[in-house]
């Protein structure tokens, strides 16, 4: 029987990983602080454009903010400046973009910790950050950001992440259908991880209660077999189940998050399914945990994308 369970969040108790030493790889303007010096509100992307440094606005509301503690609109949290980005959605939704510059670009199919501040702008919109080949592109988003999850003071998120892509750039969008809303941003680093994960731990400034369960659950060993794996991969939702030989006793899926998106426990009438659907999920990345009944695990990536 399938059961879908959804958390406001949840945080993966796994340690994170030492970046590359001697690494240089970071955002050449990750906390805003090479610009203009000018507190700009509701400027347009080409004035903004001029005056932020590896930053470049766009998208179809045009209005972004650069601004410093001095500016009346709170303080910053990494340095002097952030910036400000919105939806509006008077006469149809427009929504607000920016892609941020890499000092490298990243390599795929290697492992990423990414980690910002944001907090809203009298109503929070949802941040969708992706990969893109190009400074005026959206790309392709790999986590969104809940706006139930941004407050009035500045909260951390750290995501790990695999490049789908070796682009330069990392974008970020508000994106809120249902209301005026908007976010403030800072602080924006990022470095390879030494030893990458089969997992992604994502953590706010003040830590999320993890129950016993899912701690016992993320601690457990995961083995691999080669044999077991999901197709296609990516795909638009619609995953195949290939597990060979094997009778699988549970099927887990868990989002960026650590939440549950999606759980399947073998009974004696109904069997483990062979296709799961994520039609209806937000495109990321996914974590299949799957169990077998002879005993032992196997946690697969895959990738939703449209």
């Amino acid at each position: 029987m399938k059961h879908i369970h959804f958390l406001r969040t949840a945080l993966l108790l796994v340690p994170m990983a030492l970046p590359f030493a001697g690494t240089s790889q970071d955002f050449m303007n990750g906390s805003f602080e090479q610009n203009g010096k000018l507190c700009l509100i509701n400027t347009s992307t080409s004035v903004f454009n001029a005056n932020v440094k590896n930053t470049r606005a766009f998208g179809s509301y045009k209005k972004p903010d650069i601004v410093s503690s001095d500016c009346n609109y709170g303080t910053a949290k990494d340095g002097n400046w952030f910036v400000g980005i919105a939806t509006n959605v008077n006469g149809g939704i427009r929504s607000e973009a920016i892609t941020l510059e890499l000092t490298q670009p990243l390599v795929k199919g290697t492992q990423y910790s990414l980690t910002f501040f944001a907090r809203l702008h009298t109503v929070a919109a949802n941040i969708e950050v992706g990969q893109s080949v190009a400074d005026s592109l959206a790309g392709q988003i790999f986590y969104t950001v809940s706006a139930d999850n941004i407050g009035s003071e500045w909260s951390e998120f750290t995501i790990r992440f695999t490049a789908l892509n070796d682009g330069k750039y990392i974008s970020v969008r508000a994106n809120n259908p249902n209301s005026n809303s908007g976010v403030w941003l800072d602080g924006f680093k990022l470095h390879p991880v030494f030893q990458p994960d089969n997992v992604v731990m994502t953590s706010k400034t003040v830590p999320v209660k993890v129950t016993a369960d899912n701690a016992t659950q993320k601690k457990e060993a995961v083995t691999t077999s080669a044999q077991i794996g999901l197709f296609p991969n990516p795909s638009e939702g619609i995953f195949k189940v290939n597990t060979e030989d094997e009778e699988l006793s549970s099927l887990i899926v868990y989002n960026m998050l650590g939440t549950l998106v999606e759980e399947h426990i073998a009974t004696p009438e109904q069997p483990v399914p062979d296709q799961i659907d994520l039609s209806e999920q937000q495109p990321g990345m996914y974590f299949v945990e799957m169990a077998m009944v002879g005993g032992g695990k196997v946690t697969r990536r895959i990738i939703v994308a449209r």
